[in-house]
């Protein structure tokens, strides 16, 4: 109880928004330890397999017409109380597939976490976004809620995520989150085809109330494996590179406007804080990282306390895993093994 009262104390001082700030002023009063299991730093949740869209860029092949998922809406109601049980986990991402999909059960899994103290990341594509759902998405605690809107028209948007009528969705979903005073992120992933609407699209995310936008070029995962005129050219990323800038002392004050982090770098901040996350998919698999195809069991058939204790720590170290961070080459590619393309490796 002690413990909690802190907690709250910090948070209550701090802008959630700067996840990075709130994770080292949590560590720096001892609440992240790299010998005991619990409190969790982060976990990610890959809610569902399934997908109401079926983009041409999804780095884990997501879509409406994937199999059974083995972790059932249920079974991740009892995973939340299972982490709550045992000492619980400081942040949140969920995700999918479409993480929407899941209905009433989704907010019973943030209901379970919320009531621990448990902050959110959340991620969506927005279709099913109404300003009811907004409401219900206000009670819990932010660092942001991500929607992702990839064209500053639905002509490109909807080709892009290949479902129609999805940016009036997303447009709209995202200005109910934003109204109810929930920090909007928007992502943007920028492709030859729409790297001139950059400055619109800032215009755009400014416009419904977004206190961020992401943007960058595709990582080479997933279908992107099959649709790889949407990679960036090393002068285009020069390109894109710039008008970010630009954008980024246009909207400062206002809206803050970033650049998406190197897959390759992302990997090896990890390597060395081997405790800062893990990905739970809809098969129960626990992966080391979402762009890293390394699994270290699964929850369906192992105890979650016991693989966090016993293999998290030194699975980075693995020569596989050192052989994958490695084989990046300068465009932020890994092309001996694409990531959701060949099936993962079991540690």
């Amino acid at each position: 109880m002690e413990n909690r009262r802190r907690y709250y104390n910090i948070l209550r001082k701090m802008n959630l928004q700067e996840e990075d700030i709130v994770n080292q002023a949590l560590k720096d009063k001892g609440f992240y330890s790299d010998s005991d299991i619990y409190p969790l730093s982060s976990l990610h949740f890959e809610l569902t397999s399934k997908c109401n869209a079926f983009c041409k860029h999804c780095y884990n092949n997501s879509g409406i017409n994937n199999g059974i998922d083995e972790m059932t809406p249920d079974r991740w109601v009892e995973f939340s109380k299972y982490i709550v049980k045992n000492g619980g986990v400081f942040e949140c991402l969920l995700s999918g597939g479409e993480p929407l999909l899941l209905g009433d059960k989704l907010f019973e899994i943030m209901d379970i976490l919320h009531n621990d103290g448990t902050i959110f990341l959340v991620m969506t594509n927005g279709y099913l976004l109404t300003e009811e759902i907004a409401k219900r998405f206000a009670k819990y605690q932010y660092h942001w809620f991500q929607v992702s809107i990839d064209g500053a028209n639905a002509k490109y948007h909807d080709w892009f995520r290949q479902t129609k009528g999805n940016w009036d969705k997303a447009v709209k979903g995202a200005k109910a989150i934003a109204d109810n005073g929930i920090p909007l992120k928007i992502a943007h992933c920028v492709t030859p085809y729409n790297l001139k609407d950059i400055d619109d699209m800032c215009d755009l995310a400014y416009s419904i109330g977004a206190t961020s936008i992401m943007m960058g070029g595709i990582s080479l995962s997933g279908r992107t494996s099959d649709n790889q005129d949407l990679l960036l050219s090393p002068n285009d990323k020069e390109i894109m590179k710039k008008k970010i800038e630009e954008n980024r002392i246009r909207f400062q004050g206002k809206m803050k406007v970033k650049s998406t982090n190197s897959v390759h770098q992302g990997l090896i901040n990890h390597s060395k804080r081997p405790r800062s996350g893990a990905v739970i998919r809809p098969n129960g698999d626990v992966r080391i990282d979402g762009m890293a195809p390394f699994v270290i069991g699964n929850i369906l058939s192992e105890d979650f306390s016991i693989l966090w204790k016993e293999r998290i720590d030194n699975c980075w170290m693995d020569s596989r895993v050192q052989a994958f961070i490695n084989n990046f080459n300068n465009e932020d590619r890994n092309i001996t093994q694409i990531n959701y393309v060949e099936r993962d490796i079991r540690l």
